[in-house]
């Protein structure tokens, strides 16, 4: 079975960071990546990966619509 994991991007950052993420499936890893990217501000890119094939790439404007207002939360 192949594991999900992504390789997350920022500016300061020589090399990705690592995280393996929970899940079976694309949909689980998914959600996964978007509870992880809250956690850096600073995102350039995640790249999600299945095994050695990646998947997709996210930029930070394809997570804005995960993120909560802060505006809505005052």
């Amino acid at each position: 079975m192949d594991v999900f994991y992504c390789l997350i991007h920022t500016p300061e950052a020589i090399t990705p960071e690592l995280c393996v993420l929970p899940g079976a499936t694309e949909v689980e890893a998914v959600r996964g990546l978007t509870a992880v990217a809250r956690d850096w501000p600073r995102l350039e890119r995640i790249d999600l990966y299945r095994g050695n094939h990646e998947v997709r790439r996210f930029a930070p404007s394809d997570l804005a619509l995960s993120r909560p207002l802060r505006a809505l939360a005052a």
